[in-house]
């Protein structure tokens, strides 16, 4: 029983919870499927019973190919059907009208009770209700702004364009972006570039017909593949990154985006990444090297085994190596390794995989975890997104190409 006021209750309250002492009140121990605990919980209460602290009563209940085996016990009195087992559709109106034989003692229950409504004040009110007290939580109203939208939504659980939040509170939330029917999302200073049907088309309107580039850099199309003149040599390379106005080339090279000069850093490459004035690459023969950008050269080099991937994380470099993941710290000292099958990078840290859960693609901005065609985004955020077809990494952000557009997160 509660009660809630700053006064005396009035005579007629204090009859009417007087009354309801009188009821039964039991313990229940119920032992049995949770489908039916609702069913028996609602059957005490229609016979005259209140659950709370009071009298232990037993309740057994086992289910077989439709049929039901039940036993009760309640101070001296013990019961079972088990020589007249109960048919399954006939369990709930038995259970009741036995139930009520056990409590035919009991005095007629109140026809009201407290109705208690909590929100930003308490409000307390008579209801014809089968039992003393019912509290209710108002539902609350919050205010929830997405990109600068406002709108005003019930507390709960959202899903805002692939991270599911909670919000119990006035929230501020800055999300994804979906564009739909495109095929390829690009960004530069101006804005969204969207790719679709053969065709680039700019934040100001303009309509470029154009093969799908790997990048566009100050309106400047970047090809999949680019003319290498160095070395003494004349030939193609596919390009496979950039950041700010360098390019990273599969065969080990790096160049402006102009293409006026080459630098060869590696092999050719498996996977690279960068930070500050360092860029760190591991290529097919199993070299991993750090290079000064600044002064384009080599700082250190390592030879691993069985190499397949690499990342970074504040100052330290993580290589896949076989079944392992080894890290190393910026001098190229190694101070740690462990077993692993798989690794991606968050704001937060490595995410290591210690067997098949999927595969991750890493990038300078997070990493994706592809399971199927189920991806999980880590950033500095944690997206989950379905029918995804192809997943892109930028300088700016993370590309996933879906069934009807492409989603797009951000770097922050």
């Amino acid at each position: 029983m509660y009660y809630v006021g700053e006064t005396e209750p009035a005579t007629e309250d204090l009859l009417l919870i007087e009354q309801w002492m009188k009821m039964p009140i039991v313990s229940l121990i119920y032992d049995g499927p949770s489908e039916t605990r609702t069913t028996l919980e609602n059957c005490l209460i229609e016979a005259g019973a209140l659950i709370g602290v009071g009298d232990l009563f037993y309740v057994k209940v086992r289910k077989q190919s439709s049929l039901c085996y039940v036993r009760l016990a309640y101070k001296d009195q013990c019961w079972d059907n088990s020589d007249q087992l109960w048919k399954e559709d006939e369990f709930e109106n038995k259970l009741r009208e036995k139930l009520k034989e056990f409590f035919s003692f009991q005095l007629d229950r109140p026809e009201v009770g407290y109705h208690v409504l909590i929100a930003d004040r308490v409000i307390v009110e008579k209801r014809a209700q089968p039992v003393p007290v019912k509290i209710e939580v108002a539902e609350r109203i919050v205010s929830l702004t997405v990109n600068g939208e406002q709108r005003l939504v019930s507390e709960g659980f959202y899903n805002f364009y692939g991270k599911v939040v909670y919000v119990d509170e006035d929230t501020y939330l800055s999300t994804t972006a979906f564009f739909e029917n495109a095929q390829m999302v690009y960004k530069t200073s101006k804005g969204y570039i969207v790719y679709r049907d053969g065709a680039l088309f700019f934040p100001d309107g303009r309509k470029v017909v154009s093969p799908e580039p790997f990048d566009v850099f100050e309106d400047r199309l970047i090809p999949w593949r680019v003319n290498v003149r160095a070395e003494g040599s004349n030939f193609v390379t596919t390009v496979v990154g950039r950041f700010d106005d360098t390019l990273v080339l599969s065969c080990g090279m790096i160049a402006p985006t102009d293409l006026s000069w080459f630098l060869r850093v590696s092999g050719p490459m498996i996977e690279w990444t960068q930070a500050e004035q360092r860029l760190y690459v591991l290529d097919i023969a199993g070299y991993v090297r750090a290079i000064d950008l600044k002064n384009r050269r080599t700082l250190w080099e390592k030879l691993v085994p069985n190499p397949w991937g690499i990342a970074i994380h504040g100052n330290e470099i993580y290589v896949g190596s076989g079944e392992r993941l080894l890290r190393f710290n910026d001098r190229g000292e190694l101070v740690e390794e462990r077993f692993c099958q798989d690794f991606g990078v968050s704001s937060k840290g490595i995410i290591a995989l210690t067997k098949t859960e999927g595969r991750f693609i890493r990038g300078r901005v997070g990493s994706v975890l592809v399971e199927g065609s189920k991806a999980t985004v880590y950033t500095d955020q944690v997206f989950e997104f379905e029918g995804v077809r192809k997943v892109r990494f930028f300088d700016w952000g993370i590309v996933l190409v879906g069934e009807s557009g492409c989603w797009v997160v951000e770097r922050h």
